[in-house]
Protein backbone atom coordinates (compact mmCIF):
# COMPACT_ATOMS: atom_id res chain seq x y z
CA UNK A 1 0.00 0.00 0.00
CA UNK A 2 2.70 2.63 1.02
CA UNK A 3 4.58 1.48 -2.06
CA UNK A 4 1.61 2.56 -4.40
CA UNK A 5 0.99 5.77 -2.29
CA UNK A 6 4.97 6.69 -3.03
CA UNK A 7 4.24 5.87 -6.63
CA UNK A 8 1.39 8.30 -6.82
CA UNK A 9 2.83 11.27 -5.22
CA UNK A 10 6.10 10.50 -7.26
CA UNK A 11 4.37 10.97 -10.32
CA UNK A 12 0.71 12.03 -10.33
CA UNK A 13 0.19 14.09 -7.54
CA UNK A 14 0.22 18.16 -8.49
CA UNK A 15 2.79 20.61 -7.52
CA UNK A 16 1.61 22.72 -4.95
CA UNK A 17 2.59 26.71 -6.19
CA UNK A 18 4.77 28.14 -4.14
CA UNK A 19 4.04 29.96 -0.68
CA UNK A 20 4.38 34.31 -0.84
CA UNK A 21 4.99 35.67 2.86
CA UNK A 22 1.40 34.95 4.89
CA UNK A 23 1.69 39.10 5.47
CA UNK A 24 0.15 40.58 3.23
CA UNK A 25 -2.00 38.04 1.48
CA UNK A 26 -1.35 38.24 -2.21
CA UNK A 27 -3.59 36.39 -5.35
CA UNK A 28 -1.76 35.92 -8.11
CA UNK A 29 -2.51 37.38 -11.10
CA UNK A 30 -5.06 34.74 -13.37
CA UNK A 31 -5.96 35.57 -16.89
CA UNK A 32 -10.05 36.05 -17.16
CA UNK A 33 -11.59 33.52 -18.99
CA UNK A 34 -14.39 35.12 -21.46
CA UNK A 35 -17.79 34.58 -22.12
CA UNK A 36 -17.29 32.65 -25.19
CA UNK A 37 -14.87 30.09 -23.85
CA UNK A 38 -16.98 29.78 -20.33
CA UNK A 39 -21.19 29.17 -21.40
CA UNK A 40 -22.79 31.29 -19.10
CA UNK A 41 -25.08 28.85 -16.83
CA UNK A 42 -26.15 30.66 -14.01
CA UNK A 43 -24.33 31.68 -10.09
CA UNK A 44 -21.30 30.39 -9.23
CA UNK A 45 -21.31 26.64 -7.68
CA UNK A 46 -18.83 26.56 -4.78
CA UNK A 47 -17.71 23.67 -2.73
CA UNK A 48 -15.70 24.54 0.10
CA UNK A 49 -13.13 21.67 1.53
CA UNK A 50 -11.95 22.59 4.76
CA UNK A 51 -11.40 20.17 7.61
CA UNK A 52 -10.49 22.64 10.73
CA UNK A 53 -12.07 25.75 11.93
CA UNK A 54 -14.37 26.51 9.17
CA UNK A 55 -17.87 27.26 10.61
CA UNK A 56 -19.61 26.02 6.90
CA UNK A 57 -23.00 27.63 8.72
CA UNK A 58 -21.61 31.07 9.10
CA UNK A 59 -20.04 30.95 5.24
CA UNK A 60 -23.22 29.48 3.78
CA UNK A 61 -25.22 32.20 5.70
CA UNK A 62 -22.78 35.26 4.42
CA UNK A 63 -21.46 34.03 1.13
CA UNK A 64 -24.60 34.79 -0.97
CA UNK A 65 -23.98 35.60 -4.45
CA UNK A 66 -22.77 31.52 -5.31
CA UNK A 67 -24.28 28.38 -4.48
CA UNK A 68 -23.06 26.16 -2.38
CA UNK A 69 -23.06 22.42 -3.77
CA UNK A 70 -22.54 19.11 -1.52
CA UNK A 71 -19.97 17.96 -3.49
CA UNK A 72 -16.74 18.73 -5.34
CA UNK A 73 -18.13 17.15 -9.09
CA UNK A 74 -21.12 19.34 -8.87
CA UNK A 75 -18.81 22.39 -8.27
CA UNK A 76 -16.93 25.11 -10.71
CA UNK A 77 -14.82 26.37 -8.54
CA UNK A 78 -13.09 23.57 -5.58
CA UNK A 79 -11.81 25.78 -2.78
CA UNK A 80 -9.18 23.89 -0.44
CA UNK A 81 -8.82 25.31 2.68
CA UNK A 82 -5.36 24.10 4.90
CA UNK A 83 -4.47 25.65 7.98
CA UNK A 84 -0.84 25.36 9.83
CA UNK A 85 0.08 26.31 13.00
CA UNK A 86 2.14 29.65 13.55
CA UNK A 87 5.14 30.41 15.92
CA UNK A 88 3.04 32.98 18.22
CA UNK A 89 -0.04 30.20 18.29
CA UNK A 90 -2.04 31.56 15.56
CA UNK A 91 -2.56 29.97 12.24
CA UNK A 92 -1.77 30.49 8.58
CA UNK A 93 -4.13 30.02 6.13
CA UNK A 94 -4.10 29.01 2.64
CA UNK A 95 -6.84 28.76 0.16
CA UNK A 96 -6.62 27.30 -3.55
CA UNK A 97 -9.67 28.30 -5.53
CA UNK A 98 -9.30 25.29 -8.35
CA UNK A 99 -11.26 25.88 -11.26
CA UNK A 100 -13.27 22.74 -12.57
CA UNK A 101 -15.57 22.25 -15.42
CA UNK A 102 -16.31 25.92 -17.35
CA UNK A 103 -13.30 27.11 -14.97
CA UNK A 104 -10.73 24.32 -15.37
CA UNK A 105 -6.67 25.76 -15.48
CA UNK A 106 -7.81 29.30 -14.41
CA UNK A 107 -6.71 28.56 -10.22
CA UNK A 108 -5.46 31.02 -7.90
CA UNK A 109 -4.03 30.74 -4.67
CA UNK A 110 -4.39 32.86 -1.43
CA UNK A 111 -2.50 32.73 2.06
CA UNK A 112 -2.92 34.85 5.19
CA UNK A 113 -2.37 34.60 8.83
CA UNK A 114 -4.84 35.12 12.21
CA UNK A 115 -3.47 35.49 15.87
CA UNK A 116 -3.26 32.94 18.95
CA UNK A 117 -5.91 36.50 20.66
CA UNK A 118 -8.02 36.17 17.50
CA UNK A 119 -11.74 35.01 18.65
CA UNK A 120 -13.51 32.39 16.75
CA UNK A 121 -15.67 34.86 15.29
CA UNK A 122 -12.24 36.87 13.87
CA UNK A 123 -10.82 33.97 12.02
CA UNK A 124 -14.39 33.18 10.40
CA UNK A 125 -15.29 36.66 9.55
CA UNK A 126 -11.41 37.09 7.75
CA UNK A 127 -11.99 33.33 6.25
CA UNK A 128 -15.36 34.79 4.99
CA UNK A 129 -13.60 38.21 3.78
CA UNK A 130 -10.69 36.32 1.28
CA UNK A 131 -13.75 33.74 0.07
CA UNK A 132 -15.42 36.85 -1.28
CA UNK A 133 -12.28 38.40 -2.77
CA UNK A 134 -11.24 35.37 -4.39
CA UNK A 135 -14.68 34.29 -5.68
CA UNK A 136 -16.00 37.37 -6.83
CA UNK A 137 -14.37 37.72 -10.19
CA UNK A 138 -15.82 34.24 -11.33
CA UNK A 139 -18.50 35.00 -10.04
CA UNK A 140 -19.26 38.16 -12.09
CA UNK A 141 -18.44 35.76 -15.15
CA UNK A 142 -20.52 33.19 -14.61
CA UNK A 143 -23.84 35.47 -14.11
CA UNK A 144 -22.25 37.57 -17.36
CA UNK A 145 -23.23 40.83 -15.24
CA UNK A 146 -21.23 43.02 -12.26
CA UNK A 147 -23.42 42.20 -9.45
CA UNK A 148 -21.20 42.60 -7.49
CA UNK A 149 -19.20 45.75 -5.41
CA UNK A 150 -15.93 45.70 -4.04
CA UNK A 151 -15.02 48.55 -1.01
CA UNK A 152 -11.56 49.70 -0.35
CA UNK A 153 -10.96 50.90 2.60
CA UNK A 154 -7.06 52.84 2.75
CA UNK A 155 -4.75 52.85 5.59
CA UNK A 156 -5.33 56.33 8.26
CA UNK A 157 -1.32 55.82 8.82
CA UNK A 158 1.70 54.19 7.11
CA UNK A 159 2.00 50.74 8.34
CA UNK A 160 4.05 50.87 11.72
CA UNK A 161 7.11 48.56 12.73
CA UNK A 162 7.15 45.68 14.22
CA UNK A 163 7.43 46.37 18.17
CA UNK A 164 10.18 44.75 20.06
CA UNK A 165 8.65 41.62 20.98
CA UNK A 166 8.84 40.91 25.22
CA UNK A 167 8.11 37.32 25.18
CA UNK A 168 11.36 36.87 22.19
CA UNK A 169 8.41 34.71 20.48
CA UNK A 170 8.02 32.61 23.42
CA UNK A 171 3.96 31.67 23.92
CA UNK A 172 2.81 29.85 26.88
CA UNK A 173 -0.34 27.87 27.79
CA UNK A 174 -2.09 26.39 30.70
CA UNK A 175 -4.90 24.47 31.18
CA UNK A 176 -6.55 22.10 33.99
CA UNK A 177 -10.00 20.41 34.27
CA UNK A 178 -11.74 17.87 35.78
CA UNK A 179 -14.86 15.95 36.21
CA UNK A 180 -17.36 14.29 38.76
CA UNK A 181 -20.05 11.65 37.91
CA UNK A 182 -21.43 8.75 39.95
CA UNK A 183 -25.06 7.38 41.14
CA UNK A 184 -26.36 5.60 44.04
CA UNK A 185 -23.84 2.07 43.87
CA UNK A 186 -20.88 4.01 41.56
CA UNK A 187 -18.80 6.74 41.76
CA UNK A 188 -16.37 8.62 39.99
CA UNK A 189 -13.62 12.02 39.35
CA UNK A 190 -10.66 12.53 37.60
CA UNK A 191 -8.54 15.74 37.52
CA UNK A 192 -5.99 16.57 34.93
CA UNK A 193 -3.33 19.53 34.43
CA UNK A 194 -1.88 20.81 31.39
CA UNK A 195 1.08 23.14 30.54
CA UNK A 196 3.21 23.96 27.10
CA UNK A 197 5.64 26.34 26.30
CA UNK A 198 7.04 27.37 22.70
CA UNK A 199 9.17 29.07 20.66
CA UNK A 200 8.96 29.03 16.76
CA UNK A 201 11.37 30.57 14.03
CA UNK A 202 12.24 30.00 10.60
CA UNK A 203 15.76 28.50 11.84
CA UNK A 204 14.71 27.05 15.21
CA UNK A 205 11.36 25.46 16.84
CA UNK A 206 11.92 24.68 20.90
CA UNK A 207 8.86 23.45 22.85
CA UNK A 208 7.95 22.39 26.35
CA UNK A 209 5.26 19.83 27.74
CA UNK A 210 3.81 18.29 30.78
CA UNK A 211 0.79 16.96 32.41
CA UNK A 212 -0.40 15.49 35.21
CA UNK A 213 -3.92 13.17 35.24
CA UNK A 214 -5.29 11.53 38.52
CA UNK A 215 -8.75 9.31 37.93
CA UNK A 216 -10.12 7.60 40.57
CA UNK A 217 -13.54 5.24 40.97
CA UNK A 218 -15.26 3.71 43.64
CA UNK A 219 -17.88 0.47 42.38
CA UNK A 220 -20.48 -0.82 45.43
CA UNK A 221 -20.04 -4.67 44.93
CA UNK A 222 -22.63 -5.76 47.62
CA UNK A 223 -23.87 -3.84 51.30
CA UNK A 224 -20.57 -5.32 52.20
CA UNK A 225 -18.32 -4.86 49.97
CA UNK A 226 -16.57 -2.12 47.67
CA UNK A 227 -14.00 -1.93 44.89
CA UNK A 228 -11.82 1.52 44.43
CA UNK A 229 -9.53 1.77 41.40
CA UNK A 230 -7.25 4.65 41.59
CA UNK A 231 -4.52 5.24 38.22
CA UNK A 232 -2.20 8.59 38.33
CA UNK A 233 0.16 9.28 35.48
CA UNK A 234 2.59 11.92 34.48
CA UNK A 235 5.05 13.45 32.16
CA UNK A 236 7.74 16.42 30.59
CA UNK A 237 9.08 16.57 27.46
CA UNK A 238 11.17 19.32 25.65
CA UNK A 239 12.15 19.45 21.99
CA UNK A 240 14.60 21.25 19.91
CA UNK A 241 15.12 21.59 16.37
CA UNK A 242 17.13 22.75 13.84
CA UNK A 243 16.34 23.51 10.34
CA UNK A 244 18.82 22.51 7.77
CA UNK A 245 17.61 23.68 4.48
CA UNK A 246 14.33 23.45 3.17
CA UNK A 247 14.12 19.58 3.28
CA UNK A 248 16.38 18.58 6.48
CA UNK A 249 16.08 19.08 10.37
CA UNK A 250 17.73 18.05 13.17
CA UNK A 251 16.36 17.27 16.65
CA UNK A 252 17.12 16.36 20.29
CA UNK A 253 14.26 15.07 22.67
CA UNK A 254 14.04 14.80 26.30
CA UNK A 255 10.86 13.12 27.99
CA UNK A 256 10.20 12.12 31.34
CA UNK A 257 7.46 10.22 32.63
CA UNK A 258 5.69 7.85 35.44
CA UNK A 259 2.54 5.58 35.35
CA UNK A 260 0.74 3.48 37.85
CA UNK A 261 -1.10 1.78 34.84
CA UNK A 262 3.02 1.10 33.25
CA UNK A 263 4.60 0.50 36.43
CA UNK A 264 7.10 3.26 35.94
CA UNK A 265 7.83 5.14 39.29
CA UNK A 266 10.06 7.55 36.67
CA UNK A 267 11.63 6.95 33.16
CA UNK A 268 13.54 8.83 31.07
CA UNK A 269 14.65 8.73 27.45
CA UNK A 270 16.94 11.26 25.47
CA UNK A 271 16.89 11.08 22.04
CA UNK A 272 18.72 13.08 19.33
CA UNK A 273 18.52 12.51 15.19
CA UNK A 274 17.13 14.29 11.72
CA UNK A 275 14.25 14.12 9.33
CA UNK A 276 14.17 14.60 5.69
CA UNK A 277 11.08 15.21 3.91
CA UNK A 278 10.92 14.44 0.13
CA UNK A 279 9.05 17.29 -0.68
CA UNK A 280 9.80 21.01 0.65
CA UNK A 281 8.40 21.84 4.21
CA UNK A 282 6.57 24.67 2.54
CA UNK A 283 4.03 22.11 0.85
CA UNK A 284 3.39 20.22 4.17
CA UNK A 285 -0.12 21.45 3.96
CA UNK A 286 -1.04 19.93 0.76
CA UNK A 287 1.98 16.65 0.60
CA UNK A 288 4.73 15.37 2.96
CA UNK A 289 6.62 12.34 3.07
CA UNK A 290 9.12 12.10 5.58
CA UNK A 291 12.01 9.86 7.13
CA UNK A 292 13.43 10.27 10.63
CA UNK A 293 15.96 8.32 12.66
CA UNK A 294 16.25 8.89 16.51
CA UNK A 295 18.65 7.49 18.87
CA UNK A 296 19.85 7.52 22.39
CA UNK A 297 19.59 6.32 26.21
CA UNK A 298 17.02 5.25 28.56
CA UNK A 299 17.03 5.12 32.00
CA UNK A 300 13.49 3.07 33.89
CA UNK A 301 12.61 3.17 37.33
CA UNK A 302 10.00 0.60 38.30
CA UNK A 303 7.11 0.80 40.79
CA UNK A 304 7.11 -3.24 41.26
CA UNK A 305 9.65 -5.78 40.24
CA UNK A 306 9.24 -6.62 36.37
CA UNK A 307 9.22 -10.10 35.19
CA UNK A 308 12.50 -9.76 34.82
CA UNK A 309 13.68 -9.11 38.29
CA UNK A 310 14.39 -5.72 38.00
CA UNK A 311 13.68 -2.46 39.96
CA UNK A 312 15.57 -0.50 37.53
CA UNK A 313 16.95 -0.69 33.87
CA UNK A 314 19.20 1.34 31.24
CA UNK A 315 19.27 0.54 27.89
CA UNK A 316 20.32 2.11 24.30
CA UNK A 317 17.21 2.51 21.96
CA UNK A 318 16.61 3.85 18.56
CA UNK A 319 13.32 4.46 16.14
CA UNK A 320 13.18 4.45 12.43
CA UNK A 321 10.00 6.63 11.21
CA UNK A 322 8.46 7.44 8.35
CA UNK A 323 5.24 9.84 7.51
CA UNK A 324 3.13 10.25 4.54
CA UNK A 325 0.56 12.96 4.50
CA UNK A 326 -1.64 14.07 1.49
CA UNK A 327 -4.44 16.37 1.15
CA UNK A 328 -6.21 16.79 -2.56
CA UNK A 329 -8.86 17.63 -3.76
CA UNK A 330 -9.96 14.26 -4.00
CA UNK A 331 -9.77 13.65 -0.26
CA UNK A 332 -6.81 13.19 2.43
CA UNK A 333 -4.45 10.08 3.31
CA UNK A 334 -2.09 9.59 6.41
CA UNK A 335 0.04 6.68 7.07
CA UNK A 336 2.70 6.84 9.55
CA UNK A 337 5.18 3.66 10.92
CA UNK A 338 8.07 3.76 12.98
CA UNK A 339 10.30 0.41 14.34
CA UNK A 340 11.94 1.19 17.82
CA UNK A 341 14.58 -1.35 19.38
CA UNK A 342 16.67 -2.11 22.38
CA UNK A 343 20.12 -1.88 21.17
CA UNK A 344 21.52 -4.55 23.51
CA UNK A 345 19.06 -6.86 22.87
CA UNK A 346 17.48 -7.02 19.68
CA UNK A 347 14.69 -8.81 20.17
CA UNK A 348 13.02 -6.10 22.43
CA UNK A 349 11.51 -4.43 19.52
CA UNK A 350 8.36 -2.90 18.57
CA UNK A 351 6.82 -1.87 15.09
CA UNK A 352 3.80 0.32 14.88
CA UNK A 353 1.81 1.59 11.85
CA UNK A 354 -1.21 4.26 11.68
CA UNK A 355 -3.29 5.12 8.94
CA UNK A 356 -6.54 7.25 8.40
CA UNK A 357 -8.02 8.19 4.74
CA UNK A 358 -10.92 9.87 3.67
CA UNK A 359 -11.30 9.64 -0.09
CA UNK A 360 -13.68 11.03 -2.27
CA UNK A 361 -14.48 8.02 -5.31
CA UNK A 362 -16.98 9.50 -7.72
CA UNK A 363 -19.93 11.78 -7.98
CA UNK A 364 -22.01 11.76 -4.35
CA UNK A 365 -19.66 8.59 -2.86
CA UNK A 366 -17.28 9.02 -0.43
CA UNK A 367 -15.07 6.51 2.38
CA UNK A 368 -13.31 7.00 5.37
CA UNK A 369 -11.06 4.38 7.02
CA UNK A 370 -8.44 4.51 9.95
CA UNK A 371 -6.70 1.86 11.99
CA UNK A 372 -3.81 1.66 14.11
CA UNK A 373 -1.39 -1.89 14.25
CA UNK A 374 1.22 -2.60 16.83
CA UNK A 375 3.60 -5.30 17.31
CA UNK A 376 5.20 -5.31 21.05
CA UNK A 377 7.75 -7.25 22.17
CA UNK A 378 9.38 -4.78 24.33
CA UNK A 379 7.25 -5.18 27.41
CA UNK A 380 9.91 -4.76 30.32
CA UNK A 381 7.98 -2.88 32.84
CA UNK A 382 5.36 -5.75 33.41
CA UNK A 383 4.94 -6.34 36.97
CA UNK A 384 5.73 -9.73 38.40
CA UNK A 385 3.62 -12.25 39.02
CA UNK A 386 -0.76 -12.27 37.95
CA UNK A 387 -3.00 -9.67 38.13
CA UNK A 388 -6.21 -9.89 39.76
CA UNK A 389 -9.96 -9.61 38.42
CA UNK A 390 -10.24 -6.35 39.34
CA UNK A 391 -7.12 -5.77 37.86
CA UNK A 392 -7.82 -6.33 34.75
CA UNK A 393 -11.38 -5.40 34.81
CA UNK A 394 -10.84 -2.23 35.87
CA UNK A 395 -7.74 -1.54 33.68
CA UNK A 396 -5.60 -0.73 36.83
CA UNK A 397 -2.12 -2.56 35.46
CA UNK A 398 -0.63 -2.93 32.01
CA UNK A 399 -0.93 -6.56 30.78
CA UNK A 400 1.07 -9.10 28.13
CA UNK A 401 0.61 -8.99 24.86
CA UNK A 402 2.03 -9.22 21.60
CA UNK A 403 0.03 -7.23 19.77
CA UNK A 404 -2.31 -4.32 19.83
CA UNK A 405 -4.65 -2.81 16.97
CA UNK A 406 -8.14 -0.72 16.37
CA UNK A 407 -9.88 -0.18 13.14
CA UNK A 408 -13.12 2.02 12.04
CA UNK A 409 -13.90 2.80 8.39
CA UNK A 410 -17.28 4.45 6.75
CA UNK A 411 -18.88 5.01 3.31
CA UNK A 412 -21.23 7.38 2.32
CA UNK A 413 -23.62 8.06 -0.76
CA UNK A 414 -25.19 11.59 -1.07
CA UNK A 415 -27.82 11.69 -3.95
CA UNK A 416 -30.81 14.27 -5.06
CA UNK A 417 -30.29 18.35 -5.17
CA UNK A 418 -27.00 19.44 -5.44
CA UNK A 419 -27.40 23.04 -3.51
CA UNK A 420 -25.94 23.82 -0.20
CA UNK A 421 -27.43 27.08 0.23
CA UNK A 422 -30.05 26.89 3.10
CA UNK A 423 -29.26 26.96 6.73
CA UNK A 424 -32.12 26.37 9.37
CA UNK A 425 -30.57 25.96 13.04
CA UNK A 426 -34.26 25.41 14.39
CA UNK A 427 -34.07 22.42 17.18
CA UNK A 428 -30.31 21.94 16.39
CA UNK A 429 -29.60 19.65 19.30
CA UNK A 430 -32.77 17.23 18.76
Amino acid sequence: MLASLLLFVLLGAPSSPPQGPPAPPQRPAVPAPTPDVIPLKGPLRVFLDCQYECDTEFIRKELTFVDHVRDSQSADIHALVTTENTGGGGWNWKIEFIGQGRFAGHDETVTFTTAQTDSPDDRRRMLLRWLKLGLATHAAIATGHAGIDVSHQAPETAPAAPADDPWNAWVFSLNTNGNLSGEARSSSNSMRFNTSASRVTAAWKFSLNGNWNRSSSSFDISDTETVNSLTRSWSTSALAVKSLGPKFSAAARTTVSGSTFSNYDYNVRVMAGVEYDLFPYAESTRRSLTFSYLAGPAHYNFEEITIFDKLTEFNLEHTLGASLGLRQPWGSVGLQSSFGQHLDDLAKNRFNVYGDADVRLFKGFSFNLYGEYSRIRDQINLRKGGASEEEVLLRQRQLATGFQYYMGFGVTYRFGSIYNNVVNPRFRNF
